[in-house]
Order: structure tokens, then sequence, then C-alpha cells
């Protein structure tokens, strides 16, 4: 995948500021062409206002959205002084469903959004126009937390589970990263379900440890061919047991990664409502930024409409 344009969310406040950063880094990086998107709200009418309150409120309406067209400016000024072409695209209407509408439209490879919440029980609150982004996009979405820098990512972790979906991710995280970065990869193996039962039965009736040794080494086996077979950046594969999400964010809080990949798939219709556990987990407890890669059918989503 070779990025060519990003949509980047702006409502002018820090989290975006630090969304904007990333994604200039990431544009020069690929000299790719960047979209800042301001969606503004659509104020409901008031009603039993008289016209001296109404024509006051015109006015806070108009200063506010003054305001927000010179910050929206500044911005495009210095993401131009950095040599990269920038378009601003203003609209009406909820800013996830903005944001994709402008992605599709584009045909961006990149969508990048900021969010609250670094550390802490506050990473966990992800908020609204992130979550929306990233169910609606036609496209990858980077949701940035954490140290923000104007530059690629160094330390990127990808949560694998051999499946085409994560490898996938994998091709998509080398995009996003300096040349040269070495990328960990990461597979969460589990047990079989049931096989904790076993274990009641005896090592002498049921040898559990022969389904734990089947289970790695199947999952060493997979590993193995990703590595002769991948292409791209350098990787490293570690086999950690655990719950993937809980593996992959401890493991990016432990080691100090600045960027999570995760894969999701990318259905029609009501299937884009459900990220699949992993990528839900991942993105509400993750230390750092986190880029979500959408299977292949992810372009159709952004056209499925409400009933």
């Amino acid at each position: 995948m070779t990025i060519r344009t990003i949509v980047v969310g702006c409502d002018l406040s820090a989290q975006s500021d630090e969304a904007i950063e990333r994604a200039v880094g990431i544009a020069e990086l690929h000299k790719a062409r960047i979209y800042l998107v301001h969606a503004q709200a659509d104020d409901a009418p008031i009603e039993e206002v008289d016209a001296a309150m109404l024509a006051r409120l015109g006015e806070v309406t108009a200063a506010v959205r003054a305001q927000s067209a010179r910050g929206i400016a500044d911005r495009m000024a210095q993401i131009q002084a950095r040599g990269l072409e920038v378009e601003c695209v203003s609209r009406i209407g909820p800013p996830g469903e903005i944001l994709a509408q402008v992605a599709l439209e584009h045909a961006a490879e990149l969508m990048v959004v900021g969010t609250h919440g670094a550390t802490g029980i506050s990473r966990f609150l992800l908020g609204s126009v992130a979550s929306e982004a990233v169910r609606h996009a036609p496209c990858d979405v980077l949701v940035c937390r954490g140290t923000t820098a104007r530059a690629p990512f160094v330390r990127p972790i990808v949560a694998m589970d051999f499946s085409p979906t994560a490898v996938r991710a994998l091709e998509h995280a080398s995009e996003l990263v300096a040349p040269g970065t070495t990328i960990e990869v990461v597979h969460a193996w589990q047990l079989p379900t049931g096989s904790w039962g076993a274990t009641l039965l005896g090592q002498a009736r049921f040898p559990w440890s022969t389904v734990r040794d089947a289970v790695l080494t199947s999952a060493k086996a997979q590993a193995d061919r990703l590595v002769a077979s991948y292409q791209g950046s350098p990787i490293h594969v570690e086999l950690l047991q655990g719950p993937p999400a809980s593996v992959v964010t401890t493991r990016a809080e432990q080691q100090g990664h600045d960027l999570i990949v995760v894969g999701t798939h990318g259905n029609r219709g009501f299937r884009r409502l459900l990220l699949g556990s992993v990528a839900e987990g991942v993105m509400r407890h993750a230390p750092c930024s986190v880029l979500v890669v959408h299977g292949e059918n992810a372009g159709q989503t952004a056209q499925f409409k409400k009933q």
C-alpha cells in the first residue's frame, strides 16, 4: 500500500493538533496530500426566543465560525510551509460520518483522528468521534494517543493471529514507520476452550500438556512461515500466552511501543458496527496510538445507509 491521501479530523482541540502533527510526519514520508476535515454542528432552532436574542446568538455563532476559520487557515499554512499539499473540507454533520465521507470521496488510504486520555483510567474513554470514525471508515484509521511527534513511528507492535486481515495489518504498518524500523509481531496463544477442566481428570487420564505443546508447535510453524515469506520491514515474532487484546496492550506498555497495529473485518451492513473484540479492546486500553486496519471490504461499509 502506498499512502497518497490522508484525511485528518480537525476540531482545533489539542488532541486534533496532535493528530495533525502525526499526519504531517507520515505525509512527509510519502509526499501525500492532506485533507483537513472540520465538521460543524447543525444548530437546532430555538423556540420562543425574541428577535433580539436570536440576533445575539447569530453574532456569537458567526464569531465562533470566524475564529475556527482563522485557526484552520493557520494550520493549513503550517502544513504548506512543510512543502505538502493541503485542502480544507468543512461540512455540517456528525464528525465521524463526515470524515468517512471525505475519505471515500478522495480515495484516502489513511484517516487520522485524535482522542483524549493517555494514561490511567482516562485512556479507557476513547471518545465518540474516534469510535465512530473507525466504524464508518472506508480505509485504515490511526487513532493518536500518548506522545505525538511530527514524524513516523519508531516502535510499532502488531497483533497477529496469522489471518489474511492480520497479515494485511502487518503490511500496512510498514507504511507508518521510519525506513528500516523493526516491527514487533505478537501472537497471543490460548489453550482450547475447556482445556482447563482437563486438569481435574489428572495428568494420567488427560495429559493436557500435550494440548499446550500442540498449540505452541502450530503457532511456531505459522510464525516461521510468516518470517520466511514476509518481504517488508524487518520483523520479530513473539508467542505469548493470554487474551490477545490484553497481551498486546500490556506488551506495548511494558516495552514502550508508540504504535499498536490491529486488523479488523470490513464487512458491509450492520456488521460494520462490530469491530471485533480484539480491535475494540486494543483501542480502549492502548497506552499509545493505534492503527486499525480494515479488511478488503472496508470501502463498502461507508456506503451502507441506516434504515
